[in-house]
């Protein structure tokens, strides 16, 4: 994982957006060590959201701050959803292994039960803090700002898989 940390950052600073994401504008350029760690990369997409976000959504001086706060709040519910549900999907994994000695139906189906309770709950928590964004947000920025996250998530999938690629070929040139 570690070796892809320079390449990605590079690939994203040097990304340029294409068709509708060109509207939003191109990246800020991106400063990292070669040794990043995950949470170092996550806070730099983070903050590249909070620059394309403040371009595209033509936010004024009274909406950026509390637009920023309530931002900030929406990637941090994601991100403990996430981490929640990576915790549960890691126990189901290990009690479903066909080879493992932990098969336990009951706590299986206690796991599973706790999955769907995260899965509803995450989504009350997102649905409250798009809701709390888009109170300082006009109707059109609040477009604009689906818009450019789904503008953003794709891009740095697509950033992902050239990463990917680009790992690919390092790795048949050196056979």
């Amino acid at each position: 994982m570690r070796a892809w940390i320079p390449l990605v950052l590079t690939l994203i600073a040097l990304a340029t957006p294409v068709g509708a994401a060109a509207q939003v504008g191109a990246p800020p350029p991106l400063d990292a060590p070669a040794d990043a760690s995950p949470g170092e990369i996550q806070r730099l997409l983070d903050a590249m959201l909070v620059a394309d976000a403040e371009r595209a959504l033509e936010l004024n001086d009274q909406q950026y701050p509390e637009f920023l706060t309530r931002l900030r709040a929406l990637q941090q519910t994601r991100r403990s959803n996430l981490l929640q549900r990576v915790k549960l999907m890691a126990e189901l994994q290990r009690l479903s292994n066909p080879r493992g000695p932990d098969r336990d139906d009951q706590t299986i189906k206690e796991r599973l039960t706790a999955l769907q309770e995260l899965e509803s709950r995450s989504a009350a928590d997102l649905r409250r803090s798009y809701n709390a964004i888009d109170e300082v947000l006009s109707v059109w920025q609040q477009a604009r700002f689906r818009v450019l996250e789904e503008q953003l998530e794709r891009r740095k999938l697509e950033l992902l898989m050239r990463a990917r690629q680009f790992r690919l070929q390092q790795r048949r040139q050196q056979r």
